[in-house]
């Protein structure tokens, strides 16, 4: 509503927006000399101007300058706005007073000399200002504390901040919703024993009311007290068991708690009874990569894209690696393709698809997508060694593969695959004690890689140092969960 206001204030904003497009490559010029003799609505044009520019300060300090001179309520209620946006307090207080003085009944005036109180350290005339401001009508007064509650949350705003909102929620004692925005702010201004003591003051008159039980909920797991906060939410589930948002809140409430395996239980329940929920989705996804649930990541990044179809790069990404992972590489594929389509010079999907295409024995597309990423950038560490390890691995083109690892090495000598690459490219042109350096480098960086530790121990079974070959295949599949191919190919193949 407030938008529309004032026609005044529309079109001063209308031509400074027009002004603005046409300045737009001036942004970085210097500013302009403060206008000191000029009609008040041109000053809030420049102050307009400077807004659009992103210069919230001087636009505070130019309707400052000229609050005076103005008597329309709505442009003074915007330069107060913003000088409160600008953490100019003595702005704020001048044109707060002013509107003030031009709209004596207006709520908002007062709530924001209350807020610019408050942030002076005068917490009385806070508790005051923001008292005189609150409506009459219960509903419309219950809709502003729960506003107020919501810009206490400020980190600008002193502690006291806590003090002035017991003070507004005491004004109203029979007002559940100002009692919760009490207990809410308690929360963000970590003091859960605090919200939960209103919280039981609300239950006591209103036990079956929800959001003073999730309240309570909350407050509980700021206290740790892990196991009372999710015996809420399950007696709060036992009652609405289709209660999509609260099973939501159930799952973050175990993750909050540790409780990962509860966690991931929950949200695939959550996944699979069809949830489209963005926000869910994204949380299940994380909660199944970092429990090892490939299945379960996919099949949310894939209710993702159905149901949010603009999806970036980055779930698009995801997704591909995931079904590279589960062997499930056409799928992969045409996750890639999709991806690329808006994007084809995207150096991370592109080696994203070379490596499905690896994976699926296209040695020839895998290449081409690694060299369109050197094209673009020749010195990209992770397409040279890729490359090059695929061309020393599977192709009789050893020599040309040795050297983009030796390139590679150059730019990041640190990194455990390339030392990896340059150690296993050393083996097959038989230089077995240079590869046997690079191999232990790369081994003891990564804690035994099972790929680094296969090439490592075939190195010291060809220099026929077996038992230690063993040793080493034997840590990596103790420290693997699960089979690694080229580790279980190696073994299969020199350890019969």
């Amino acid at each position: 509503m407030e938008r529309f206001a004032n026609r005044k204030l529309l079109s001063v904003l209308l031509v400074v927006c027009l002004m603005a497009a046409c300045t737009r490559l001036e942004r970085n010029a210097s500013p302009a000399p403060a206008p000191t003799d000029r009609a008040p609505m041109a000053i809030v044009m420049a102050a307009e101007l400077a807004v659009a520019r992103g210069d919230i300060a001087r636009a505070s300090t130019l309707y400052d300058r000229t609050a005076e001179r103005l008597s329309d309520v709505e442009v003074i209620a915007r330069g107060a706005r913003l000088a409160l946006r600008a953490g100019d307090m003595a702005a704020a207080s001048r044109l707060g007073g002013r509107w003030v003085a031009l709209a004596p009944d207006s709520g908002e005036a007062r709530r924001l000399q209350g807020l610019v109180s408050l942030r002076r350290g005068n917490t009385e005339r806070a508790i005051d200002r923001f008292l005189e401001g609150l409506p009459t009508d219960p509903g419309d007064r219950d809709a502003v504390i729960d506003r107020l509650g919501q810009r206490l949350r400020d980190s600008a705003l002193p502690p006291e901040a806590l003090d002035v909102m017991r003070a507004v929620a005491a004004s109203a004692p029979q007002s559940e919703g100002a009692q919760l925005a009490l207990a809410r702010l308690a929360i963000h201004r970590d003091q859960p024993a605090v919200a939960l003591e209103v919280v039981a003051s609300v239950l006591a008159s209103r036990p079956e009311s929800r959001n003073a039980r999730l309240i309570r909920a909350d407050a509980l797991l700021e206290l740790d007290r892990i196991d009372e906060a999710l015996a809420v939410f399950r007696a709060l589930l036992a009652e609405s068991p289709d209660n999509e948002a609260l099973g939501f809140e159930y799952a973050r409430a175990l993750m909050a708690g540790n409780r990962d395996s509860q966690a991931l239980e929950q949200f695939r329940s959550l996944v699979e009874a069809g949830t489209t929920r963005l926000q869910l989705l994204n949380a299940a996804v994380v909660v199944a990569l970092r429990s090892g649930d490939d299945d379960l990541a996919l099949t949310a990044l894939q209710r993702l894209r159905a149901t949010n179809a603009p999806l970036g790069r980055r779930s698009l990404l995801l997704e591909g690696r995931l079904l590279r992972r589960l062997d499930r590489l056409e799928e992969s594929l045409d996750v890639f393709d999709l991806a690329l389509q808006p994007r084809p010079d995207d150096a991370e999907l592109r080696y994203a698809r070379a490596m499905t295409r690896f994976a699926a024995g296209d040695l020839e597309g895998g290449e081409a997508d690694l060299r369109h990423v050197l094209r673009d950038n020749p010195d990209n560490p992770e397409a040279l060694n890729a490359l090059g390890y695929v061309l020393v691995d599977q192709t009789d083109r050893i020599r040309e593969g040795a050297k983009l690892i030796e390139r590679a090495y150059e730019i990041r000598p640190d990194a455990p695959a390339i030392v990896d690459s340059m150690g296993w490219a050393a083996f097959r042109q038989g230089r077995l004690e240079e590869a046997l350096g690079f191999l232990e480098r790369a081994h003891e960086r990564t804690n035994g890689d099972p790929e680094i530790a296969a090439h490592l121990g075939e190195v010291l079974w060809v220099l026929d140092r077996r038992d230690e070959a063993r040793t080493v295949w034997r840590d990596a599949q103790q420290a693997f969960d699960g089979d690694h191919p080229v580790l279980e190919e190696t073994m299969e193949r020199l350890d019969q």
